[in-house]
């Protein structure tokens, strides 16, 4: 038994033995680590994916407009409002609007705080006039809390603004004919009075003449009781008596 223990002894690996048994384990470790990594690419691949989509998703329904504002006096100029309640847009429909644009910066605000800001810009407020008409026509689903967030804008309280309401079509409308929806709106409610009147006319007219001729109108050609039977449109009535889908608001 020693003599069979000892000559075990003396069997030592070769240096070809040992190489060629390295070389198999460190295959078989390759084999195995392949579909591993191969899984961990595949699964950071879906989440870079999952994240990009909703970055872009999330980025999507920031800049979506869902509400919208027309500020006219001469410049007219129409704010568009997301979800988070801050501008996205901001567009002029006149030479006068797109100058003010120049030098004012409205977007990524509060729609409160862009109002503000507007209206105390100095090439802005040099239209605010004691005689001038200040008008603001909201387009939303949620037309109160606008109104009541433009109501609570000091800037807006002090000069006595106008506020109506308007609807997508004649927004939509107004927009073909370059015209900001405030004035179209104002543009539709003069018609009514003057079947003359074109939206030609009232391009070159600001928002306080248009309201002076509707007033002119009302007073020269309708009694009190005619008034009251003008058929429901998309002009509006006086707050607290809404008609179709437009309602003015003090």
């Amino acid at each position: 038994m020693n003599a069979i223990m000892d000559s075990m002894k003396e069997i030592r690996a070769s240096e070809e033995l040992k190489a060629s048994t390295l070389q198999y384990l460190s295959g078989q470790r390759k084999v195995h680590s392949i579909p591993v990594t191969r899984h961990v690419l595949r699964y950071a691949l879906i989440a870079v994916c999952l994240l990009m989509a909703l970055g872009l998703g999330g980025y999507s329904v920031y800049r979506k407009p869902v509400s919208y504002i027309s500020i006219d006096i001469n410049p007219s100029i129409e704010l568009g409002i997301n979800r988070f309640e801050r501008v996205v847009s901001a567009d002029a429909y006149n030479e006068d609007g797109q100058n003010v644009l120049k030098g004012v910066t409205l977007k990524h605000v509060p729609y409160g705080k862009a109002i503000d800001r507007l209206l105390a810009d100095e090439a802005y407020s040099g239209y605010l006039t004691a005689d001038s008409v200040l008008v603001f026509t909201v387009v939303s689903d949620r037309p109160d809390t606008v109104i009541k967030e433009i109501n609570e804008s000091g800037t807006g309280h002090a000069y006595n603004a106008q506020i109506y309401t308007s609807d997508e079509f004649c927004m939509e409308e107004a927009h073909q004919y370059d015209m900001s929806f405030g004035k179209y709106r104002a543009y539709q409610e003069l018609s009514l009075y003057d079947e003359n009147v074109t939206v030609e006319d009232c391009h070159g007219m600001t928002i306080g003449e248009i309201q002076d001729r509707i007033e002119g109108c009302k007073h020269h050609r309708w009694s009190e009781d005619d008034v009251q039977q003008i058929p429901e449109n998309n002009w509006g009535g006086h707050h607290g008596g809404r008609r179709g889908h437009h309602g003015r608001y003090r």
